[in-house]
């Protein structure tokens, strides 16, 4: 009986049992593959090097590169400007201390610079042309300074500065129409000997907004004495540029004086400004301050693009 029953189960078996060679079935997936050609560009990298390059290029860069070596070079000017302003303030101070000197006859302009600021007396006469160099001010009027030729008893003719008059007491003397103080009418000496204690002093400097001297209408805007003294007659009329500033009288009021049509002198001292080291120290200090600005604009500043890997 076993045996029949185990021949009828064999089928069954066999379709219950998986074969152990079935294998499940599989998905291809395509390939894309990346191809470039001749006009296909490669993807870029963003690197340190670009970005700093980039950051230089840029306009607001390149002003901040000159705006730095500007303001230094102004700032290293000015140090120098404030060496000269203290070794003139010494030499001011060291020649106006020392008792006042007669001139030679025949002064030498060689060694004239060694004696600028040195207080002086002088002897003699006032002679013509006057020379009017402004326009100034003085305590609030407006008026020239009146430099006449000096005749002295014993030596050479040089200028003198008279000092501070009206612009109406100026412009009567340059129309002819009221002598200069020392002068007659006709413009020669009014007889006159006169002592005068002063300063010898240095011609002056056209800056960019002075404007030229004009001799035809004697209007002289800067203190030019060697064209003043070619004006007055130079070596023809044994005229020195030699320019000596007349002292003012201390008893006398400014005001009196300018009413009464006599000249002002200056005051026997010199006030010399010094503010090139406030001056040195803003430039400086700008300077220093744009370059900081530049070092942060070339290393952290966004002048380029970000740091991306592209997507394949």
């Amino acid at each position: 009986m076993s045996r029949p029953t185990l021949s009828l189960l064999a089928p069954l078996r066999r379709t219950i049992v998986p074969s152990s060679r079935c294998t499940l079935p599989t998905r291809r997936i395509p390939h894309r593959s990346v191809r470039f050609n001749s006009t296909t560009v490669p993807p870029k990298y963003t690197t340190k090097s670009h970005t700093v390059l980039s950051n230089l290029l840029r306009p607001t860069t390149l002003v901040l590169i000159c705006v730095p070596i500007l303001t230094g070079f102004l700032g290293v000017w000015q140090l120098q400007r404030l060496q000269w302003k203290l070794n003139l303030i010494d030499e001011v101070d060291r020649n106006l201390q020392k008792d006042p000197m007669l001139l030679p006859d025949n002064i030498n302009l060689s060694a004239l610079p060694d004696f600028f600021f040195r207080r002086v007396i002088l002897r003699g006469k006032f002679v013509g042309p006057p020379i009017l160099q402004g326009p100034q001010t003085k305590d609030g009027f407006p008026g020239y300074h009146l430099i006449l030729p000096f005749q002295r008893e014993s030596g050479s003719t040089i200028l003198v500065n008279r000092g501070f008059i009206t612009t109406t007491r100026a412009t009567a003397i340059r129309e002819g129409r009221q002598p200069a103080p020392g002068l007659n009418i006709d413009g020669g000496s009014d007889g006159v000997t006169y002592e005068i204690e002063g300063m010898l002093t240095r011609a002056g400097e056209q800056n960019f907004w002075t404007p030229p001297n004009n001799v035809r209408t004697n209007e002289w805007f800067w203190k030019d004495i060697l064209g003043m003294t070619q004006y007055a007659g130079g070596e023809a009329r044994g005229i020195q540029p030699v320019l000596v500033d007349a002292f003012d009288d201390p008893d006398a009021a400014p005001t009196l004086l300018m009413n009464q049509g006599i000249p002002v002198g200056r005051p026997p001292h010199v006030e010399l400004r010094n503010q090139h080291a406030q001056y040195a120290a803003i430039w400086l200090s700008l300077s220093a301050s744009t370059t900081v600005m530049l070092a942060y604009v070339l290393t952290k500043g966004k002048g380029g693009p970000k740091n991306r890997r592209p997507r394949l």
